[in-house]
């Protein structure tokens, strides 16, 4: 009797495995092409458009990005209004959570948008917006919103009411709870309009719609700490030139802000940021459209640039002494008030000599009859500000 052969004896083996081999098999085959399926829908994001969210949105990370891009189908707009409407609600449930959280790092930031010197009048802002640790508060990202913030309330700082006496105008506190004040338009830095002008009309025109309140939510949302606006002040008035019927005057901003590290394109559009900032207005009255006496505006400039230096060198409250400040003005202690301030940040010239160590105000007095003003009118300081970080109360 001959033996089976070798595929008769274990045929039933191999029919009995004949289906588990081949199932892992299809399945695999079947896991395989999901796979597949996923990374080249992941791929059909552009990186172009993760670059323009990312312009859109600085410190939106990549995987948000492409989700963003993800859930509106590769629409830029829709992706950016999904990111906003993520950040808000993450923001505002984190902001929830962390408001009791003491704050008391930050930075304050002074805005000078128009100084009075061109034909648009004046416009500036101070803010103070706070953090919980000096590791944010270094960072660009925080300084970035601190100015942000001081650029667009200076921006759209209300006229002030100069009918009452446009002599004393004065620094319109804001409350930084009111709607009006947390819905205003971010406008962005110059670098920040350059990225997005680069970036195309799509993004711009989703950026120009961020608000104070929507920039506080994606930064607490980001970063995970108690943020916020803690005080702002801004001004704003009307431009007034010279005329051939008499003599007339015009307002004068300057600012100062100690250990400023605000890049250079910021700065030099009148926005800084650090932990001590100082504000000036002033008023130059007697000036006439033909008048030879007219200063150089160069000259104005530097001068309001050494009083705002003043304000922040040396603790000061008011320009002039009032009340009882009068008294201490006179006693050996440091005065409050500028104008009773020995000057220490501007040096007598060849061009404008007066005895060093003299007062503030007696200095002023002498610039405006050595440029022929009139005694009454002149160069003199209406308005100031001097914030400091972490103040229970601001100075104004």
């Amino acid at each position: 009797m001959r033996p089976p052969a070798v595929n008769q004896l274990f045929r039933p083996w191999i029919v009995s495995r004949s289906v588990p081999v081949q199932g892992p098999r299809t399945h695999a085959a079947k896991l395989f092409s999901t796979t597949a399926t996923i990374r080249a829908e992941a791929q059909k994001v552009p990186v172009a458009l993760i670059s323009k969210v990312r312009a859109a949105r600085p410190g939106t990370p990549l995987s948000l990005a492409k989700s963003a891009l993800v859930a509106a189908n590769n629409d830029l707009d829709g992706a950016l209004a999904w990111i906003s409407k993520q950040t808000a609600e993450s923001g505002a449930k984190k902001a929830e959570k962390l408001a009791s959280r003491t704050a008391e790092q930050g930075l304050v930031a002074v805005a000078v948008l128009a100084d009075g010197t061109g034909q648009v009048g004046v416009r500036a802002a101070l803010v103070e917006v706070r953090c919980e640790t000096d590791f944010v508060a270094r960072t660009d990202e925080f300084r970035e919103l601190a100015e942000g913030i001081a650029r667009s309330l200076a921006y759209f700082a209300e006229p002030a009411a100069a009918a009452t006496d446009p002599a004393q105008p004065g620094l319109v506190k804001l409350d930084t709870q009111n709607e009006s004040v947390l819905e205003t338009p971010v406008v962005p830095s110059p670098s920040r309009v350059a990225a997005l002008a680069a970036a195309g009309n799509a993004v711009a025109a989703v950026s120009s719609q961020e608000t104070v309140r929507s920039s506080l939510a994606q930064i607490v949302s980001r970063l995970g700490e108690n943020i916020r606006l803690h005080r702002a002040a801004s001004i704003s008035l009307e431009p007034t030139l010279p005329t051939s019927d008499g003599p007339s005057a015009r307002h004068l901003a300057s600012s100062y802000l100690h250990a400023s590290k605000t890049p250079a394109d910021a700065a030099a559009s009148g926005v800084q940021s650090g932990a001590l900032g100082g504000l000036v207005i002033a008023r130059l009255a007697g000036l006439t459209s033909a008048s030879p006496a007219t200063p150089e505006v160069t000259e104005v400039k530097g001068l309001l640039r050494a009083l705002a230096r003043q304000v922040v060198a040396v603790p000061t409250e008011s320009v002039r002494a009032v009340g009882s400040d009068i008294a201490s003005a006179d006693s050996s202690e440091q005065s409050l008030a500028l104008y009773e301030q020995p000057l220490i940040t501007l040096a007598p010239t060849p061009k404008f000599e007066f005895e060093g160590g003299s007062k503030v105000g007696d200095v002023l007095a002498r610039w405006s009859e050595l440029r022929g003003l009139n005694k009454d009118d002149g160069l003199e300081v209406v308005e100031l500000a001097r914030w400091e970080l972490g103040a229970a109360e601001e100075s104004t």
